[in-house]
């Protein structure tokens, strides 16, 4: 349903396959983090900078295909890699837009339902038919977390096979899942101080990890909001803290950050105009089309590393 070959039918077999490539290259980023986990296999996540100010999202990877099969090429043309090496990357797999996402689970609250509707309506999009949403409108890191997730707030929380579920037992459930990209903080900010959202955020996450040890977390960066706009303790500025605090912690745990949030900023440090869809914090389909973006961009980081 999600797959778009388009005229790439040539190119089949790459990006499941590339990721043999980490056998033979090893990371170059200097955000690239390497931890021990408790299986004693080593797992390297990139952590994307943090700049201060709004990025150009013109200068992404807009066709993860092409990118790696240039990758591809270009390693090979320049002895990085072998005829063999690179006949078997070739051959081992399925070149898309979206192989590096199968096997993912998105996590959060209203813009992570956003994302997944932009999904469900955009061929190109990062998603295919296996790729897993578990997220729900107002629902926060804070609640997720909570004693009574299920009774009082059971109508924020995420539900998995029709029922609300704790997020950490409903992706213990989930067959073929390897990696969780989560974003939470807008609903949590507004109650909490970015120290305690982090917390809160580090708490779910090992949760997570205590019943799936085995998977990759991706920690997508807060967006900003629109000029202006506060609720409570959420701001722009306690966002700012919030993503500085996630990237730290990212880094420090050997976990992979996102920063999405900057490029959806304009000069003000604030969410663009035309990406604000309530002139507040949710977004528009143009806004999703660059969280697409990022993620492939992100995607070729971590494949190619």
């Amino acid at each position: 349903m999600f797959l778009s070959f388009k005229n790439k039918s040539g190119y089949a077999c790459y990006v499941i396959a590339l990721s043999v490539l980490m056998l033979f290259l090893a990371p170059s980023t200097v955000y690239a983090a390497e931890i021990e986990t408790s299986t004693g296999l080593p797992i390297f996540s990139t952590v994307q900078p943090l700049t201060g100010s709004a990025q150009c999202a013109d200068l992404l990877t807009s066709n993860l295909t092409d990118s790696l099969n240039h990758y591809l090429v270009d390693n090979y043309a320049a002895g990085l890699i072998s005829l063999e090496q690179y006949n078997e990357v070739l051959y081992s797999g399925m070149i898309s837009e979206n192989a590096f996402f199968a096997d993912a689970v998105f996590v959060g609250d209203s813009l992570t339902v956003g994302f997944e509707g932009y999904c469900r309506t955009h061929s190109d999009s990062i998603a295919t038919d296996s790729t897993r949403f578990l997220a729900r409108v107002s629902c926060s890191a804070k609640a997720a977390i909570s004693s009574n997730a299920l009774s009082t707030h059971a109508g924020i929380m995420p539900k998995y096979n029709g029922n609300v579920q704790y997020i950490e037992n409903a992706i213990s459930q989930m067959e073929n899942v390897n990696k969780m990209f989560i974003c939470f903080g807008m609903n949590d900010l507004t109650g909490s101080t970015p120290q305690q959202f982090l917390s809160d955020m580090q708490t779910l996450i090992l949760r997570v990890l205590s019943v799936r040890p085995d998977l990759k977390v991706y920690v997508i960066s807060i967006p900003c909001i629109v000029n202006g706009a506060h609720s409570g303790g959420l701001s722009n500025s306690s966002i700012v803290t919030a993503n500085v605090l996630l990237q730290e912690t990212c880094l420090a745990n050997g976990w992979g950050f996102v920063n999405l949030s900057e490029y959806l900023m304009g000069a003000d440090g604030a969410l663009r105009p035309e990406y604000s869809s309530d002139h507040y914090v949710h977004e528009t389909a143009k806004a999703y089309a660059i969280w697409n973006k990022v993620l492939k961009n992100y995607a070729y980081m971590e494949i190619t590393k």
